[in-house]
Formats: C-alpha cells, structure tokens, sequence
C-alpha cells in the first residue's frame, strides 16, 4: 500500500536531563501527518534500543538495521548551548525505500546528520518532494561537537519542490541568496519572529501566531510537515506556509512531540486569528 506522506531520515534519542526522548525530523514529521489526518510512512535507521511500534504508534516504519541509534546531548556552560552528536545509524539511500513507498504524492527529506544521500531528492519523479536543509548543515566535529557547515545544495535543491530552513542553522547569510535560485519555494523560518517564503522571485513574511513557549525543539520540523500537507491539497505556497506557522505554534506550548496538533486544533486556530 502506497502512503500518503513519507518521510525520510533518522530518528533519534535526545539525551536531557530527565533521560531519554525521542527526537528528529523524521519522528516529529511523522507524527504532524498522522495528527494531519494521513497515513504515514517513515524509513529510518536505528539499533535494537528504539521499537518503532512503540514510539510511533500510527506510522509504517521500515528501518533499515544500524549497530546504534542517532543520539544527540545537549550540554549548557553558561547558557550557552553546546550540542554534541554521540552516536549515528547507518545512512539512507534510494535502495533503502521499498517499492511501493516510491509513489508516495508527499515526500519529506529530513536529514539529522547528512544521512538521505542527495540521490534521495530525485528517487520520488512523480511526487511533491521537500527538503529540510538542517541535517545538510550540521557535522560531526572534534568531540563530537555539533558544528556549521556551508553546503551547496546543487545535488538537492534542483530537484525538490520546497526547502525549509531555520536562520539559526544557516552558517552564512549569503548562503540564503544562492539557494532561493535553486528550488521553487525556499522558506526560512524565525522561530517566534515567524517565517520568509521566497517564491517567484519575491520574498513574503509569515506572520508567527502567538504562543505561550515551553519547549521549542521540533518546531520547525512540524512547520516543514504541516507545510507539505497543506501543499498537497492547495498547491499555494502562502497559504500552506500560513498554515504551517499555525501548526508550529501548538509544538513549542509542550515538550516534545506532546504539542502537535491535529487538524482540528491548527483550523480552530485559524478561524480564530481570522484566516
């Protein structure tokens, strides 16, 4: 059975104070599409340590077997925070995605750490494919420090509908510059400032709607999915990222993956602000 919304990319345990929390692209992106009302389907990588049954219920996982789980800690001297990349699964590659997933209309590539090998972008022809740039961005440095890289994008931009990208992760400014020329829609999103959409030539402002802020990880990653679905049923770039902003929203009032709406709530809160 062909899914409706495919995710591709590693999901991940987020070491916090508190122990253990499943994070990731792929797993926040999943889970939007599900609460979005779709079927899902999701290809990762990850060791024993992690059932996918358990902690994505609702999605179809095919995992590829890895010797560990994409980890990642976050550590704080000061405030400031410093992210380190502990362990890594195997990477992703066109030969790792069943036959019948490649028809699926949505596709979502949401690396953490450069695992969806760029051939990736161009394995869906017949769908509406989007790239989430962070997992492009970060590498692995000494003691396992996450640090910014530049990357040129000329493998995958070309080849995807959208691209999404946090400010915060874009290691130079005129990066941004060099790759709206490359994909149809690019969108920078600004955390509590909202988002650009930069489509036929001209940038547009997303205004954020407002939220009481718990937790903002994964923000971005439901903005990226909630984005795609809106997409697939308008073709509008405007409106879906509209929507998107809305849905981001929810994500940062909780911790984890507890603040994705579902549909309802994202149109509730719509019809409310007067959209």
């Amino acid at each position: 059975m062909t899914p409706e919304f495919l995710t591709v990319g590693h999901v991940a345990w987020d070491q916090i104070a508190r122990g253990s929390t499943l994070g990731g692209t792929a797993a926040y992106a999943s889970i939007t599409a599900l609460r979005m009302g779709l079927h899902p389907a999701l290809v990762t990588s990850h060791s024993t340590d992690l059932d996918p049954a358990l902690v994505l219920p609702g999605v179809r996982v095919h995992s590829v077997p890895s010797a560990q789980t994409t980890s990642f800690r976050n550590t704080y001297v000061d405030g400031v925070r410093t992210q380190l990349l502990t362990a890594v699964a195997e990477p992703l590659t066109e030969a790792d995605v069943p036959d019948e997933f490649l028809a699926a209309p949505l596709v979502l590539l949401g690396p953490l750490t450069g695992e969806v090998t760029a051939g990736l972008a161009r394995a869906f022809p017949t769908s509406e494919v989007l790239a989430c740039l962070q997992g492009w961005l970060r590498v692995r440095g000494e003691g396992d420090v996450v640090l910014l890289a530049d990357w040129e994008g000329t493998e995958v931009l070309p080849a995807v509908s959208a691209a999404v990208v946090s400010a915060e992760d874009v290691p130079d400014p005129t990066a941004v510059d060099r790759w709206k020329t490359m994909v149809p829609v690019l969108i920078v999103t600004e955390g509590g400032a909202g988002a650009r959409v930069h489509h036929r030539g001209a940038w547009h402002r997303i205004e954020p709607h407002p939220a009481q802020e718990v937790d903002p990880t994964g923000a971005g990653d439901v903005f990226a999915a909630a984005y795609l679905v809106r997409y697939g049923e308008t073709s509008d770039p405007l409106e879906s990222a509209k929507f998107a902003a809305c849905a981001a929203s929810f994500c940062v009032e909780a911790h984890g993956t507890a603040g994705i709406p579902s549909r309802k709530q994202v149109e509730e809160r719509l019809a409310a602000a007067g959209h």
